[in-house]
């Protein structure tokens, strides 16, 4: 394999860690950055995006449509629970972690008893669709009938040619899309400012007109929606199962502690850059499992020097500099 290729894949490898921690934890981030609220059952609504994305596909939805459909699906699912449990449990860490966790159980389980121990698989878009790099091709995208033609001869890719799948680098693409518009939404739109304002100050935010029950409810919605387009996307390419949110949460409380409360872009992106290229250069050192092992050592390590996480840490300094 030469340096080009080993570069690329590389790079290729990083985007797609990044992609997977920002999808899993970006939901997450809101609630907790936000609320305060450790939820558990934050997989189980990526559980509930990836059932609507394939119930909706089975009934012949496009995916890009039905991947919508789950968002607003997860989004009402986690708007019906705040207001009916949730809300009870703000600002108590504990509390909040313990019903969250039996809301884990019970939904996972309501799931296993409507649809069984499993969906049939979903086909992952664009998968006929391949990266080329490395040999005497250099780099190319070929569809089906590009990639038949370079197997044709032996069967198999040339020799020093490596392929790469093209969804991947599309769920890095829209992981970036969805944190750009997250921003967006919380620092210039109304809604942003008035929920920045209830979660400073509740009690001067009711005061001064702001309905609070209903930015609690609409940003845990926003979260919850979030957690259901992440599980659509990666429903593409996962078994999908009553258990499905399991193979997700671990990173996703991972990254989100280790970027901090104190910013929650800023924070999840810097959380993410780090994690991410701890787990893809032992990833590709050892194994995948060393990969997660290091980047466990490296949130513990972040987090025995800065206990506030990343964006913590960056307030502090800025309050030094003032």
């Amino acid at each position: 394999m030469d340096a080009f290729t080993q570069i690329f894949g590389f790079a290729f490898q990083y985007l797609d860690s990044a992609a997977y921690l920002i999808l899993a934890a970006l939901g997450l981030s809101i609630i907790f950055g936000m609320m305060g609220v450790i939820n558990m059952a934050h997989g189980e609504l990526m559980m509930v995006g990836a059932y609507i994305t394939a119930l909706c596909m089975y009934a012949g939805v496009p995916a890009p449509i039905a991947i919508l459909l789950a968002g607003v699906g997860a989004g009402l699912v986690g708007m019906v629970l705040e207001r009916l449990i949730i809300r009870h449990f703000y600002k108590q860490i504990l509390s909040s972690l313990v019903v969250t966790w039996g809301l884990s159980m019970i939904i996972s389980q309501l799931f296993l008893i409507m649809f069984g121990p499993n969906m049939p698989s979903l086909p992952t878009p664009y998968s006929d669709i391949k990266i080329l790099v490395g040999g005497d091709i250099g780099l190319a995208i070929v569809g089906a009938k590009g990639f038949a033609q370079v197997t044709a001869d032996t069967g198999r890719m040339p020799l020093g040619v490596e392929s790469f799948g093209i969804y991947r680098l599309i769920m890095f693409v829209v992981a970036v899309l969805m944190v750009l518009a997250v921003w967006l939404l919380l620092q210039k739109s109304e809604f942003g400012a008035r929920a920045r304002a209830t979660m400073d100050n509740p009690t001067m935010a009711n005061a001064l007109g702001i309905s609070t029950p209903r930015i609690y409810a609409l940003t845990f919605g926003l979260g919850s929606a979030l957690a259901g387009l992440a599980g659509g996307l990666f429903a593409l390419t996962s078994a999908i199962t009553p258990y499905f949110g399991a193979a997700y949460t671990a990173r996703a409380f991972i990254t989100v502690v280790v970027g901090g409360a104190a910013g929650i872009i800023n924070g999840l992106v810097a959380s993410v850059a780090a994690l991410g290229g701890v787990q893809t250069v032992l990833s590709n050192m050892f194994s995948v499992y060393i990969g997660f092992v290091g980047m466990i050592a490296a949130a513990f390590l972040i987090l025995l020097f800065m206990p506030t996480g990343i964006s913590g840490y960056i307030e502090k300094l800025k309050g030094r500099s003032r």
